[in-house]
C-alpha cells in the first residue's frame, strides 16, 4: 500500500491523464517505421533465402560493396528527410507533416514491393527513409511542444519505445518465417507487413491536435487554444490556467522575435544558439558512434562473429533488452534525468562492447561455448544501456535545447549530421568489419571507445534540462549558465512562470493570475505576474 501511494505522489502518474496518454501513443505510432525498417533489414542481410532471391548467382552472402550500398542508401534518405523537414514543419504544421511523411513512406514500400530486383527494394528503401527523416524532426518536436515539463521526458519516450517496438516486431517476424518457409516468404512476409504501419499512423493522426506554440507563431490564438484545451483535458487546468499559459508563451515568442531575431540557418552556429546546436548535434552523433548505427545494420553479422550459433535468436532477445530499456526510460528520464542516464550509460556501453569483442577476440577458446555466451550476454547489456542512456535521452535532449524561433532548423541540423554518420557507418562499416579489414568481432573495440568520448561529452557540455518549460530553458542558456550548474540556476522571466502554470506538481504560491476582467480583455485571458 505504501508503494502504491508513493507511486501516486509521482509526477508521471499525477500529470499523465488518459487523453495525453493516449495522444502520445498514436502520435508516436509512426516510429514503428523507423524501427521496423531498420530491424527486417539487419537480419534479411545474413538470410540464405534473401541472398538466394537476389544476390549474386552461386553467392553464400552479399557482398561487401552490395550491403555497403544497401544500408547506404536508405540512410542516405534519412539525411534527405532531415534536411527538408524543418521547412515542411514550419510551413504546414506538425499535423500535415505527418500526412506528408506517411504518403511518401507508403510510395517508398510499394516500389520495393512491386519490382522484384534488389536494386528496387534499395530504391524503395531510400524513399521510405526520406519519410523516416522527416519523422524524426517533426514528430518528437511535436511531442516537446505539447509535454508538461514535468513529464516530457517520459512523453518523448514514446517515440523511442515504439522504435524499438518496430524492430521487436520486424526481428520476430523474420525470425519465425526463417523457420516457416524455405523461399521468399521467409522475408517478403516483413516487407509487405510494413506497409500497413504508415496507414495506422494516418488513421491516429484525425485525432491529433496541432501544436499550440505552432498556432502561436502563426498568430491563431483560438486554435491554439482549443488545442491546449484538448491536450489539457483531464488534469484540472482552469480556463484562467490556460490563457495564462498561451498568453505568457506568445510573450516569449513576441520577445524572441524583438529582442533576438534569430531565424536563419547562420543563426543556429551563434551566440548561445552555437552552443545548443553542438550539444544537440553532439548527442545525435555520439549516439551513432557508440555503436547504435553499426547495431542498427549489422547486429546479426556480428553475432555471427562473436560464435552465437542462431543469432536471429540472439538478436530477438537483444531488442528484447532494447525494448526494456526504454521502458526504464519512462520513468528514469524524469525521475533521475538526462545528464545521469547518458553518463552512467556511457560508461556501460564502454564496457559492454570492449567485454564482448575481448572475450570473442582473446579468450581461450575464442567464439565457441562460454567465450560466446559471455560475449553475448556483455552486447545485452550493452544493448539496454544504449536505449536507455541515449537512445531514449538523446531525442529528450534534441528537441529540449533548442529556441523556440529555431527549433525546426537545429533539431534539423543535428539529425542530419547524426544520420550522416550513420550514412558513412553503413558505408564503411563492412569493409571494416569483413573484407578488406577483417576486423570481425574486433570491430567492438572501435564503437566501444567512443563511449569514452561521450562520457567526456556529457560531463562537460550537457545540462540537466528536466522540470523546466522550454522558455525557462531558453531563458538559462540565454543567460550562458554552465551545463554543470544548470539543474541548481533559478530563472526568473517569463519562462520560469510558464514552468509554474505548466507544473501541476508543484505548489504556485508564487504566481499570480490575473484574471481577464481586471485586464479588460476578455480574449486573452489571465497573465501570471509575480508577486
Amino acid at each position: 500500500m505504501a508503494l502504491l501511494n508513493n507511486l501516486k505522489e509521482t509526477p508521471l502518474f499525477r500529470e499523465m491523464t488518459p487523453r495525453l496518454f493516449m495522444v502520445f501513443s498514436f502520435m508516436s505510432t509512426g516510429a514503428i517505421n523507423f524501427g521496423f525498417d531498420n530491424g527486417w533489414w539487419s537480419c534479411v542481410l545474413p538470410l540464405n533465402q534473401f541472398i538466394a532471391y537476389y544476390g549474386p548467382p552461386g553467392a553464400t552472402a552479399l557482398p561487401s560493396s552490395w550491403q555497403s550500398a544497401g544500408s547506404g542508401t536508405g540512410n542516405a534518405g534519412l539525411v534527405i528527410g532531415c534536411c527538408i523537414a524543418g521547412a515542411i514543419g514550419r510551413r504546414i504544421g506538425r499535423r500535415w507533416s505527418i500526412v506528408l511523411l506517411v504518403a511518401i513512406a507508403l510510395v517508398g514500400m510499394i516500389v520495393q514491393n512491386a519490382i522484384q530486383s534488389f536494386w528496387a527494394v534499395m530504391a524503395g528503401r531510400m524513399i521510405n527513409s526520406i519519410s523516416m527523416g522527416i519523422e524524426a524532426n517533426v514528430v518528437p518536436t511535436f511531442m516537446a511542444e505539447l509535454s508538461p515539463p514535468a513529464i516530457r521526458g517520459s512523453l518523448v519516450n514514446f517515440y523511442q519505445w515504439w522504435q524499438v517496438v518496430g524492430v521487436l516486431l520486424s526481428t520476430a517476424t523474420v525470425y519465425g518465417c526463417s523457420k516457416a518457409y524455405t523461399d521468399q516468404w521467409a522475408f517478403r512476409v516483413v516487407m509487405l507487413a510494413q506497409c500497413f504501419i504508415p496507414l495506422i499512423l494516418l488513421f491516429f493522426v484525425y485525432f491529433l491536435p496541432e501544436s499550440p506554440r505552432w498556432l502561436l507563431s502563426k498568430r491563431r490564438r483560438n486554435d491554439a487554444l482549443q488545442s491546449l484545451r484538448f491536450i489539457r483535458h483531464g488534469s484540472g487546468a482552469t480556463e484562467s490556467n490556460l490563457n495564462a499559459e498561451l498568453d505568457l508563451i506568445m510573450l516569449s515568442i513576441e520577445e524572441q522575435e524583438t529582442n533576438h531575431n534569430a531565424t536563419s540557418y547562420a543563426d543556429c552556429f551563434r551566440g548561445s544558439n552555437g552552443r545548443r546546436t553542438f550539444i544537440a548535434a553532439g548527442c545525435q552523433v555520439l549516439q551513432q558512434l557508440q555503436g547504435n548505427s553499426f547495431a542498427s545494420s549489422y547486429s546479426v553479422l556480428y553475432l555471427k562473429q562473436l560464435g552465437i550459433s542462431d543469432t536471429l535468436q540472439a538478436n530477438t532477445a537483444r531488442i528484447g533488452c532494447a525494448v526494456a530499456g526504454a521502458a526504464v526510460a519512462f520513468v528514469a528520464a524524469d525521475s533521475l534525468g538526462r545528464r545521469p542516464l547518458m553518463l552512467g550509460c556511457a560508461v556501460v556501453m564502454w564496457a559492454g562492447m570492449w567485454t564482448s569483442s575481448g572475450l570473442s577476440s582473446f579468450w581461450p577458446g575464442a567464439i565457441t561455448d562460454a567465450p560466446a555466451q559471455g560475449a553475448l550476454a556483455a552486447i545485452l547489456v550493452w544493448t539496454a544501456a544504449s536505449t536507455l542512456g541515449w537512445g531514449s535521452c538523446t531525442w529528450m535532449v534534441t528537441t529540449e535545447i533548442p529556441t523556440s524561433q529555431l527549433r525546426e532548423k537545429t533539431v534539423g541540423i543535428s539529425t542530419a549530421l547524426s544520420f550522416t554518420v550513420v550514412l558513412l557507418v553503413s558505408f564503411i562499416n563492412p569493409f571494416v568489419q569483413s573484407e578488406p579489414g577483417n576486423l570481425q568481432q574486433r570491430v567492438g573495440f572501435v564503437y566501444g571507445s567512443f563511449s569514452i568520448l561521450a562520457i567526456i561529452f556529457v560531463y562537460f557540455l550537457v545540462p540537466e534540462m528536466r522540470g523546466r518549460s522550454l522558455e525557462e530553458l531558453d531563458e538559462l542558456f540565454q543567460a550562458g549558465i554552465p551545463a554543470r550548474r544548470f539543474r541548481q540556476a533559478k530563472a526568473q522571466g517569463i519562462g520560469a512562470q510558464i514552468t509554474m502554470i505548466q507544473d501541476r506538481t508543484q505548489p504556485s504560491s508564487g504566481i499570480k493570475v490575473v484574471e481577464s476582467e481586471e485586464l479588460g480583455d476578455g480574449d486573452h485571458g489571465g497573465i501570471p505576474s509575480a508577486k
